[in-house]
């Protein structure tokens, strides 16, 4: 009886610690289960990348404040990905730069080029298919976790993809235990481009503009892994 009750105490301060996962706006999520762009004009045979840069003042990244250091140049070069299938599931991969050391991407030249970061991510995806068990089971995308994926949804030429971030629920004492909704709204270019316009954070109803070119880059293979929302459906009744 007492161990019961001290493991009884035991979780209930680790809930009070760190909190209760919880998953957020399931209410207004697109309808994943009838979604399908197998009928679309986006080509779907590789990635979407948008560019941007970032500059550094203080407190730089390891490997970039060594580059910084050496070459004197502090604005990095950064790509932002989207993965997107044919039932209408999103695996966005944000921040990926060619000067940093993944796990998952050792490569013999590191270089502040968007060629270097399309490297990385062509050696992400290479690394899923690993013989090795640590490396496969690290490097295969997360399947069980929601954080950067969603869902995409195309009406002639509007595009909206919804996606999961994980955050604090109570920034003054929580760990990173919730999953928040954002949506991207943006318009088709072609089939092999779109621009998002727009961003809301459903926590907040904050809408911020945007204007983020996102091109098509083909490969042989994509992250292996199944549509999250269909796998767990329970979850999101």
């Amino acid at each position: 009886m007492k161990n019961r009750i001290f493991l009884l105490i035991i979780i209930v301060l680790i809930s009070n610690s760190c909190g209760i996962f919880k998953t957020h706006h399931k209410d207004k999520l697109i309808d994943f289960e009838n979604n399908s762009l197998t009928n679309e004009s986006l080509k779907l045979n590789g990635y979407y990348f948008a560019e941007f840069e970032l500059e550094y003042g203080e407190n730089e990244p390891p490997f970039i404040d060594d580059y910084i250091k050496k070459t004197g140049i502090n604005k990095i070069k950064y790509l932002s990905v989207f993965f997107i299938y044919e039932d209408g599931f999103v695996i966005n991969i944000g921040g990926i730069n060619g000067l940093s050391r993944y796990y998952c991407a050792e490569k013999e030249n590191y270089e502040n080029t968007y060629e270097s970061a399309h490297k990385t991510i062509e050696l992400m995806l290479e690394s899923q298919n690993s013989t090795e068990k640590r490396t496969k089971r690290i490097c295969g995308f997360s399947p069980d976790d929601i954080g950067s994926k969603g869902l995409v949804q195309i009406d002639k030429e509007k595009i909206k993809i919804q996606l999961y971030r994980i955050e604090m629920q109570n920034p003054t004492k929580d760990s990173f235990n919730s999953a928040y909704l954002y949506e991207l709204n943006g318009t088709i270019k072609s089939d092999s481009s779109f621009v998002m316009k727009s961003e809301m954070e459903f926590r907040t109803k904050e809408i911020t503009s945007e204007n983020q070119v996102f091109e098509f880059r083909q490969t042989e293979q994509k992250p292996n892994i199944e549509n999250y929302f269909k796998k767990n459906k329970n979850r999101f009744k």
